[in-house]
């Protein structure tokens, strides 16, 4: 039986309780008298710094190919190492996964992970002509790192005062039994899941401990707990005062009670993948909050993870090999414990970066550019297939924005999360609250869900 570390704290201080909106914590009162029945979770993975998705999903057809490798240089890889797919529905045109990405593979041919091609920040559909006018409205600060990650986060271009992960989980708030964990992420919070109403919480990969000073059982800290715990019951007069003291009574409440259910909590059958894996990890402490969902009366959760490395502008071709073999051994090792639970079709997890990557080489890697393609993964997600339009690749082409390699994305963010919020069971007046700007695109054009 595995002990989580306890040395690892529950990251929520008094920083992340005042950002995530302080007054307007949750109560348990306020739960769905009638919750669903079943349980769903959303998993977004979040690629920091720009992956290079023209590496990792590769075109094979000999014309497509040509071009790829004419633009892409000294960082184009050879025909003969790509590995294979075979999409559902791509006609005659043939495409190929970086060759590290071996358990991507088995996951798109047995129907378990979809491809979204050049997927990005947009504020309408546009085209290079209409680029080429400087009114057409475009993301602002377009290849700046910080900006387009809050664009993706907020899903929302006039606004930064939320995530659409966040007013996603203001929705579903009330049909969990322990507020506090519908929205989670691993390792620091993000702004995907800030909201004006509710808490969102980060806890470490390795899970909850105590508040270590005024741990319950342990004979030096009974004193200074019993003064503390008096403190927070204190008579506050300050609404801010008050509400701080009861966030954290809150806070201490749940921290005990899941660290001690986490705590206890069985390895799983599945292994971690052999070399150390930080995604993998993080991933983990997913699956192990999902683990105990019924102990927790937990029926609706959004989960964020983050991965950094990405902003390969120098040593491209030895950096991105192995943080592609991360993910493609995380993302096999979380869906195979998904399997494990029995709740493979009940969690859909997808990825996202704040851009892509040039085609062109610097001469030692890429620099920020635009579209890029990302992955869906789940046991409800219609697998084995590429949704979207693939984009030519040619330097100068229809899709070059500046010339350069900066492929002009084809499929907004919006649409990219229609279909995961549909099959979250959203209304459509609720989805239009989530992702305000989806009306500026054709909200149905891709449906890779069950």
């Amino acid at each position: 039986m595995s002990k989580v570390n306890r040395r690892d704290f529950l990251k929520l201080g008094a920083s992340s309780i005042a950002g995530a909106g302080l007054l307007n914590v949750p109560q348990t009162a306020f739960a769905n008298s009638n919750p669903p029945s079943d349980y769903k979770a959303i998993v977004n993975i979040f690629f920091l710094g720009g992956n290079d998705g023209f590496n990792m999903v590769v075109p094979r057809s000999d014309f497509e190919y040509n071009e790829y490798a004419a633009s892409r240089q000294n960082l184009a890889l050879s025909k003969a190492e790509l590995l294979s797919i075979s999409p559902a529905t791509s006609g005659n045109a043939q495409y190929g996964l970086h060759p590290m990405f071996n358990e991507v593979q088995q996951l798109f041919a047995d129907g378990n992970l979809g491809i979204m091609a050049n997927v990005g920040n947009l504020i309408q559909p546009v085209t290079k002509d209409q680029l080429d006018n400087p009114n057409t409205p475009r993301p602002r600060q377009l290849f700046s790192h910080n900006d387009q990650q809050d664009q993706w986060r907020y899903g929302d271009p006039q606004s930064s005062k939320s995530g659409w992960g966040g007013r996603l989980m203001d929705y579903k708030i009330v049909d969990n039994s322990n507020a506090l964990l519908t929205g989670m992420a691993i390792d620091g919070r993000s702004k995907w899941l800030g909201s004006q109403q509710n808490l969102d919480i980060s806890i470490s990969r390795n899970g909850f401990d105590r508040y270590n000073y005024v741990r319950p059982d342990t004979n030096w800290t009974q004193d200074r707990r019993s003064a503390f715990k008096a403190l927070l019951d204190l008579q506050y007069s300050n609404p801010l005062d008050k509400a701080f003291a009861d966030s954290q009574k809150r806070t201490m409440d749940l921290v005990e009670q899941v660290g001690g259910i986490i705590n206890d909590l069985p390895d799983f059958n599945t292994p971690l993948p052999e070399l150390r894996n930080r995604l993998a990890e993080s991933l983990r402490m997913v699956a192990r909050m999902i683990a105990i969902r019924e102990q927790l009366g937990m029926t609706r959760q959004v989960f964020y993870v983050a991965m950094g490395g990405f902003d390969t502008h120098d040593d491209q071709n030895s950096r991105q090999p192995a943080l592609l073999q991360q993910i493609s051994q995380a993302m096999k090792y979380f869906y195979d414990v998904t399997v494990e639970l029995g709740v493979a079709d009940a969690v859909t997890s997808f990825t996202s970066s704040e851009f892509g990557r040039t085609l062109t080489s610097n001469g030692d890697g890429t620099d920020h550019a635009w579209g890029n393609h990302q992955l869906v993964m789940g046991g409800s997600v219609l697998g084995g297939d590429i949704y979207g339009t693939m984009p030519s690749l040619e330097i100068g082409g229809v899709d070059d924005y500046r010339s350069d390699g900066r492929i002009i994305p084809t499929t907004s963010v919006e649409q990219y999360a229609k279909p995961i919020l549909d099959w979250f069971n959203m209304e459509p007046s609720q989805i239009s609250t989530i992702i305000p700007n989806l009306g500026a695109f054709n909200a149905n054009a891709i449906n890779f869900m069950r």
